[in-house]
């Protein structure tokens, strides 16, 4: 791979063990796929577990190269999971592990951000820049709404990215890399008018069927608004690979389909209507019974416009008894979501707003009263969820707020 000669100082340890560990780490990345330079990161965000590893991975590292936000669930979690209810033995010595490693690391420059849409609090990549992330939500909406470049980098690469500033020129960051390969035209379907479940069903729908591909779809609004693109590229990672969906008239490389496809025949032509959106719904839906313990919303965290509509759902309304609605965002949203006034309205119905953690994964089994059956707006949250074998009820904001006040289904 051929180095300048500030990289080739990093490698030789000129500026100490951390540098030199994370360039070796990104050269042998780089190296699986015929990478020939390393290039600079304008934005980076990464977890900050890995215990022993985070200490020597960052040995000798005075300030990390990157602006780099903090992933949520790795710091910041603690106090979200006791607000949430789950029992005192899964929490001990949390808050004691989240504090060394915000010592060990904010002073280095990591912003602790502790969130999975780091797009949100002002760690936007915009169109032709390049990003190392982890979280597969956000590495498909940077790519296919702002147009950035970025791979579906772990969290040991974008941590060694952050401390270096670099990334393999490879994959994703290759405009010939980036083209679309499966098309998918939506047909028979009133877009302007489905909710964002929906959305997400048929997101859930296109990643099954592309895998690992890059995908083009044809049919959505060009005035769509974000939080229902949010919902619709986010489970594309999920039941497939996707990590670069161009939306003929929203993604920046997609005026067209023929400039989204490179001018090349599309591997596959896949059409979308009113059959494959009940199947994408139903592969979500796992529930067999009305019952419902938790609602969930938050998968990605939260932004201000969806925590106002639930806000708006809940107003004057109270949470049935023994019914949990746990609403997840990011700290800074949080404190804008307080100052107009939707925070109380949703704890004076009964419900919490928790940061620093995502749903996706959300602790049924380790609740002080574990619970086996919820509700979410979110694919991706619902997929993971079913896999712990949870029976999970999946609608919109209205459905699960109407779930949440009732104490059962209802569709």
């Amino acid at each position: 791979m051929l180095l300048t000669d500030l990289q080739k100082r990093m490698y030789q340890g000129e500026y100490g063990p951390g540098f030199q560990k994370a360039i070796k780490m990104l050269i042998e990345y780089g190296e699986v796929w015929d990478a020939d330079r390393l290039v600079n990161v304008h934005s980076a965000h990464t977890g900050l577990g890995g215990g022993d590893w985070l200490n020597e991975i960052l040995e000798g590292v005075d300030q990390i190269r990157a602006v780099t936000t903090t992933h949520a669930g790795t710091v910041g979690s603690f106090q979200a999971r006791k607000a949430m209810g789950v029992a005192e033995n899964y929490l001990q010595g949390g808050e004691q592990v989240e504090k060394q490693m915000l010592d060990l690391c904010v002073p280095k420059g990591f912003i602790p951000a502790s969130t999975c849409t780091p797009y949100l609090v002002g760690n936007l990549p915009t169109a032709g820049r390049v990003f190392s992330w982890p979280g597969s939500s956000g590495i498909i909406i940077s790519n296919s709404i702002f147009g950035a470049r970025g791979n579906r980098d772990a969290m040991p690469a974008s941590m060694v990215s952050a401390i270096t500033g670099l990334t393999p020129d490879m994959l994703l960051l290759k405009k010939e890399c980036r083209y679309g390969e499966v098309l998918f035209k939506i047909e028979d379907l009133d877009m302007e008018n489905l909710n964002e479940a929906d959305y997400g069903a048929i997101g859930y729908y296109i990643g099954a069927v592309a895998e690992t591909r890059n995908v083009v779809v044809e049919g959505i609004p060009q005035n769509v608004a974000f939080d229902k693109l949010k919902s619709f590229l986010t489970p594309q990672p999920v039941s497939g690979a996707v990590a670069m969906c161009h939306i003929v008239g929203v993604t920046p490389e997609a005026p067209t389909v023929e400039e989204a496809l490179g001018h090349k025949k599309p591997e596959m032509t896949v059409k979308i209507g009113k059959k494959e959106l009940k199947e994408g719904w139903e592969s979500l839906h796992t529930a067999e019974k009305d019952e419902v313990q938790v609602v969930s919303f938050g998968c990605p965290q939260l932004g201000i416009n969806e925590i106002g509509k639930i806000a708006r759902l809940l107003e004057g309304k109270k949470i049935a008894s023994g019914v949990k609605l746990v609403a997840s965002t990011a700290e800074q949203v949080y404190t804008l979501a307080k100052r107009m006034g939707y925070v109380e309205i949703i704890e004076n119905a009964g419900g919490i707003i928790v940061t620093g953690i995502c749903i996706m994964g959300f602790p049924y089994g380790q609740l002080e009263t574990p619970a086996t059956t919820g509700a979410t707006n979110s694919a991706k949250a619902a997929s993971y969820q079913a896999r712990s074998g949870t029976n999970i009820q999946y609608g919109s904001f209205e459905d699960c707020i109407n779930a949440a006040i009732k104490g059962k289904w209802e569709r």
